[in-house]
Formats: structure tokens, C-alpha cells, sequence
């Protein structure tokens, strides 16, 4: 089977926190962030992960006694500041030309991408296009990019949970990214707001069939990819509208006819990456 291109990406799982990180730090103009989800719900998971979060270096900060003429009260007051809430000069001219867009519902994105591409170079969100590029300036390594997080729960618990209907999905993002000249990347939730349980479930699945199958479909070392992608084992129906058995529960998930795992079909479309917070 032919590879997807290197411009369509899936990457691990990750909390809000490491998706705008990881969006801040290798984005391009012009870059667009699909949030699969409503704004409220998005905020208050973002809120979770930088309560939970540690600050990189906050233990190893040292500040003068009390006694000290050069303490500060305010300074021993205030807590460390994670780093997205630090507004350095990068994270504000970044952040103006990165549009943020919340789409609740699966005929919300069908429609958003349908129409992805065809505006002008003015932002979603006021700002116009970037100055023209100097002769002096060098293009870098970072690329535009059309960023969708949480496409998969958008789709589960649907009529279009299946192979099928996540193909139409697929299908439209990539059209989408070629027409607007964007690299593509799906990202999934971790955590509690992307059902943890059900990725811990998955994770004890790892040494049995479905390792091999998703060896097939990325390739490579398929111990590793198995450890990275566990929660993408779980398998859904070939066909829309195929009905659930009540009560039963098998490697199948319980649904009626033939079934597919979710990283084989998303192995038909996007090639298996690693990111920033999956580094050892």
C-alpha cells in the first residue's frame, strides 16, 4: 500500500497544554487550529492542564530568606507562571496569525472543510496577512499548518462512528489542506476529557492481535508504535449505522459485522508521527 505523504501527520495523544506548545513552536503563517469541541469545554480542560502541569525549572528556583534586603514580597508570593501564560514577545506575534476555530459537531467540520481555503489572507480573527516577505529573509523549516484536535471523539457515539464515516472526515481534511496549502495533522485528548479509562483499557490489548495490524499499517518497529498509539486499537464497524450488541463484550467491541481498528484507518490517510511531549 502507497504511504500517506509526509505532510499528513497523526501524533500522540496530548493535553492542551502540549498542542498549543507544539503549535507556538513550529507553526508557520498562515496556521489554523481546529478545536473539536466548544469553547467553554476546551478552556476548562485547558485550565485543568496548566493546574496540573509542572513548571519546567520551578524547583530549582532559589529565592532570598525573608530577612534578605533583597526579597520581594510580591516575588515570594506568586507562584511560578506556567510558560504559555508568560506573554514573551514571540507568543504575541505568533498567536496573532494562528486562528483558533471551536466546532462542536461533526456536520459543523464537514461544512468548515468543505469551504476551507477559499477566503483571503485576512485572519479569522481581524488580523491582515503577514508583511511580504523580504528578499533578506529565509524561509525555515516550519510549515503552514491545519491542526484538528480531538477528530475522533467528535466522531464517536455518532451514526458516523465507522471506517466509513471517518474516511469522509479524512477525506475532506485532506482535500481541505491541499486546497489551502497546509501541512495536515490530527491530534487526539489524553487525559480525563479523552477517556482515559478507555486508553488504559486499550493499553492491555497491546501483546495480542492488534499490535500486528497496526504494525501493517505504519510500519517500522511495531513495539514501539504499539506503546505510542495503544489507544488507537480500540475498533469500530466498517459501515455507518451498525448497531451495538447490548450486553456483550469482545475484541470486536461488541458491534455487529466487520470491524477495523481505528490506526488502520487512519494509516490509509496520515502517516504516524512523534511529537515534542513524546520524547524520552
Amino acid at each position: 500500500m502507497t504511504q500517506p505523504p509526509s505532510s499528513y501527520i497523526a501524533l500522540p495523544p496530548a493535553l492542551p497544554t502540549e498542542l498549543l506548545d507544539y503549535v507556538l513552536a513550529h507553526q508557520a503563517y498562515p496556521t489554523t487550529l481546529v478545536i473539536c469541541t466548544t469553547r467553554a469545554q476546551f478552556l476548562n480542560s485547558l485550565l485543568r492542564s496548566l493546574q496540573n502541569d509542572k513548571i519546567p525549572g520551578a524547583e530549582d528556583v532559589s529565592l532570598p530568606p525573608p530577612s534578605s534586603p533583597d526579597a520581594d514580597p510580591l516575588a515570594r508570593a506568586a507562584p511560578a507562571l506556567h510558560p504559555l501564560l508568560v506573554p514573551t514577545l514571540h507568543q504575541l506575534a505568533i498567536s496573532r496569525y494562528v486562528d483558533t476555530v471551536f466546532i462542536p459537531t461533526l456536520a459543523h467540520l464537514r461544512a468548515y472543510l468543505s469551504v476551507f481555503g477559499n477566503g483571503s489572507s485576512v485572519t479569522e480573527n481581524g488580523e491582515q496577512g503577514r508583511p511580504e516577505m523580504r528578499p533578506w529573509d529565509k524561509p525555515g523549516r516550519n510549515r503552514p499548518l491545519l491542526v484538528v484536535y480531538g477528530l475522533l471523539d467528535l466522531h464517536r457515539d455518532t451514526s458516523e462512528w465507522s471506517a466509513q464515516g471517518l474516511g469522509i472526515s479524512m477525506a475532506a481534511l485532506v482535500e481541505a489542506g491541499k486546497r489551502g496549502g497546509r501541512g495536515v495533522m490530527v491530534v487526539e485528548g489524553k487525559g480525563e476529557d479523552a477517556g482515559g479509562d478507555r486508553d488504559e483499557k486499550m493499553g492491555e490489548e497491546v501483546a495480542g492481535e492488534s499490535e500486528a495490524d497496526l504494525g501493517e499499517v505504519s510500519g517500522g518497529d511495531r513495539e514501539r508504535k504499539a506503546e505510542i498509539w495503544k489507544g488507537w486499537f480500540e475498533r469500530m464497524p466498517i459501515l455507518n449505522g451498525s448497531a451495538r450488541r447490548v450486553g456483550f463484550e469482545s475484541e470486536d467491541g461488541g458491534w455487529s459485522g466487520r470491524t477495523v481498528e481505528v490506526g488502520r484507518v487512519l494509516g490509509r490517510w496520515f502517516r504516524f508521527g512523534r511529537a515534542d511531549w513524546d520524547e524520552e
